[in-house]
């Protein structure tokens, strides 16, 4: 055989072999759940696993894998405990998405150093280990090959710290992940949240994905359970009850708790887990017959909705449903077959003995580490009991003594608009006078009327010789409903005293920040510069009002409540607490963080403030406020008519008319043969106690 022949033998067989690796390309692959890709393609490798070899999933991690490949969940976060694979599922996804899906996509990690040492022990011997993956893989001269870079024949991998906003630019991927979200800042160089940065680089992908995973850490300052709380199913693994058949998930309980773990205070090797319906209890080898725990149900917490063995999502009927565009789980230790119970009761007991001695970090390491939970650091806060106690007599809708000018915070929510009103007197000494919920759809410009006819209520006054006052500067939020609320504010600034605000958390922003026009854009109409949007010191607000509640004297700063005002009125206002925390760029600074969910009354107070700041109230001088006084609360005159009682408020043509002037505390006295019941002025449907 002549050398050139055997030349031209091998040059056709290289052809015949690119035309091949090429068309490999344009072929579908048959189409497979990740959970099911996994068990046929994915391997462990020794240096990051226990064991090598195939994989074979737990029943709990099933569910997880399948929602991580489902096109129609767009968002997941997973809110985990160490040992419970959650590094392995978010390898074998982006194995997945190389080999499989054939997809961009970007995985950040907190740190450089952090992306280092992931690539070297999970990405590196995927890539070696996986043929699957080795068979996708571009090599050859000229095919870049990184650390931060991997290069496959139909997509690629972005490696990345999530440190700097640069991490975040210049990437257009159909899949973002992060791991260990809640090691990542705040905010990346005060741009944005690190969540949201990665999504925006899904901006135009036919099937965008997003997973963020992480160990939580402080409460508040969490992350993935900040998203996690607003997916539309949030997910807990339950399994059935062998003595009475009833679903339920793991449980750790507590000493105030019949069910959950359970076992005699030092013996660890006692502990079961009581079934909440039952009181029944089972030891972890019944949840682990031969080895492989049981298997299970995802049921959402909030709606019933369920993802079982049959990889079906249905309602709490029974029914097969979409699933929903955000899902968020959470899972802990005593799923994992790598967990034994009695190690954690041991831990637990360790933690505790030595939280007696004042020191929480190994209570807080059994918190977030072993049951996936966030920690509750106790910082500076108002007490919302003592708050209550201090209460006074005086009824909602009426103007106190003292209270000389009235101003508004409106927060806007997506079925509801929350108003606060409140009263000022010299040194911003503020008393509550309303607090109103309005249910409806602030997309719907018909539900906007109600809200505009609401804040031209006038309010009755405890002074004998004055006339009602009416809202003198309106603050309403824009960070929910933007547009929307732009919208209303551009039509009513002429006939209303209100301005558009957001909120701004960054450390030392002015309660009164700068404002700037914005651009309107509403059922497909344009106006620039259509509305000024003001910027409000969040954090600064709360400062003040924190260092105002400690007053205890009634004077300058101090804070007044009506005792119509219910227990849940006081939580929402002390929702949140100042806490000391590592700052940006090291050193630390205080941060405040939510204690509970609903903090809309706290909301509406900053608001308020701010628009009292817009009146200037901060700056009154004592003869600014003297003649004030002397216009709104004049001396009594013997002879004039009866004030009118507290029970009563003016009636619907008393209302401030349209293009009023902002100082409504000058309006000439009411009418009171006018007058028409109290009830007409419900101040809330939630707050306030029976009449």
């Amino acid at each position: 055989m002549s050398e050139r022949y055997v030349i031209a033998a091998e040059t056709r067989a290289a052809i015949v072999a690119a035309a091949k690796l090429g068309l490999e390309s344009l072929a579908a692959e048959p189409p497979q759940h990740l959970s099911e890709w996994a068990a046929e393609h994915f391997k462990l490798a020794g240096e990051s696993s226990h064991q090598k070899g195939a994989w074979e999933a737990w029943p709990f991690q099933i569910g997880i894998l399948d929602f991580m490949s489902d096109d129609r969940i767009e968002e997941l976060d997973v809110q985990k405990s160490k040992r419970v694979g959650y590094t392995k599922m978010l390898t074998a996804f982006v194995a997945y998405n190389i080999a499989h899906r054939r997809r961009k996509q970007a995985l950040w990690q907190p740190t450089d150093d952090d992306r280092d040492s992931f690539v070297k022990s999970e990405i590196e011997p995927v890539l070696e280990g996986v043929e699957a993956v080795k068979a996708a893989r571009r090599k050859g001269k000229g095919v870049e090959d990184t650390i931060k870079y991997k290069a496959f024949r139909d997509s690629v991998l972005h490696l990345l710290g999530g440190k700097a906003a640069r991490a975040y630019r210049r990437i257009t991927v159909a899949v973002a992940l992060i791991d260990e979200w809640d090691g990542f800042d705040q905010v990346v160089e005060k741009s944005s949240d690190p969540g949201t940065l990665a999504k925006g680089r899904l901006e135009g992908a036919p099937y965008p994905k997003f997973v963020g995973g992480t160990t939580p850490r402080i409460k508040g300052l969490s992350h993935v359970e900040r998203s996690r709380e607003k997916a539309g199913a949030d997910l807990r693994y339950h399994i059935e009850c062998p003595h009475c058949g009833a679903e339920h998930p793991l449980l750790w309980g507590g000493k105030d708790k019949r069910h959950g773990m359970k076992w005699e205070r030092g013996r660890p090797e006692t502990i079961r887990h009581v079934c909440p319906h039952c009181l029944e209890s089972i030891t972890q080898a019944d949840y682990l017959p031969e080895g492989v725990p049981l298997t299970g149900t995802w049921v959402c917490i909030k709606t019933g909705l369920r993802y079982g063995a049959d990889r079906t999502w249905r309602n709490d009927q029974g029914e097969p449903v979409r699933p929903p565009r955000h899902v968020g789980v959470q899972v802990w230790a005593a799923y994992s077959p790598q967990r034994s119970w009695e190690s954690i009761a041991r831990e637990f007991e360790h933690a505790y003995e030595i939280l007696q001695t004042g020191d929480a970090g190994p209570m807080q390491g059994f918190v977030n580490e072993t049951l996936g939970e966030t920690w509750e650091l106790q910082g500076e806060r108002s007490d919302e009991h003592a708050l209550q106690k201090r209460a006074e007599p005086y009824p909602l809708g009426l103007v106190p003594i003292g209270g000389l000018r009235l101003t508004a915070g409106v927060d806007v929510q997506r079925n509801r608009w929350e108003i606060g009103v409140w009263a000022w007197g010299r040194g911003l000494e503020s008393w509550t006078v309303d607090h109103h919920i309005i249910e409806g759809n602030p997309a719907n410009d018909e539900d906007w009327e109600q809200v505009t006819i609401y804040l031209q209520r006038r309010y009755p006054q405890a002074w004998a010789g004055g006339s009602a006052l009416g809202i003198d500067s309106i603050s309403i939020d824009s960070s929910d409903q933007t547009q929307a609320v732009y919208n209303w504010v551009r039509k009513n600034v002429h006939q209303l005293p209100v301005q558009a605000v957001k909120g701004s958390s960054e450390e030392g922003k002015p309660i009164k920040g700068a404002a700037s026009s914005q651009e309107i854009t509403w059922r497909g109409q344009k106006w620039a510069n259509g509305v000024k949007l003001w910027s409000i010191g969040v954090d600064t607000a709360k400062d003040l009002l924190l260092g105002q509640l400690t007053i205890d004297t009634p004077g300058p700063g101090y804070v007044h409540f009506s005792d119509q005002l219910s227990r849940e009125w006081f939580e929402q206002l002390t929702a949140e607490q100042r806490i000391l925390v590592k700052g940006p760029r090291g050193g630390e600074t205080y941060k405040w963080v939510k204690r509970r969910p609903r903090n809309e009354v706290l909301d509406c107070r900053n608001y308020a403030l701010h628009a009292a700041f817009i009146l200037g109230l901060d700056g009154y001088s004592e003869k600014r406020w003297q003649q004030l006084e002397a216009r709104v609360q004049p001396p009594i005159d013997l002879f004039s008519a009866p004030a009118a009682p507290a029970d009563v408020l003016p009636a619907p043509e008393e209302a401030a008319t349209p293009g009023a002037s902002q100082d409504n505390s000058a309006a000439a006295p009411t009418p009171r043969a006018a007058a028409i019941p109290r009830p007409a002025l419900t101040p809330s449907r939630s707050f306030a106690r029976a009449w």
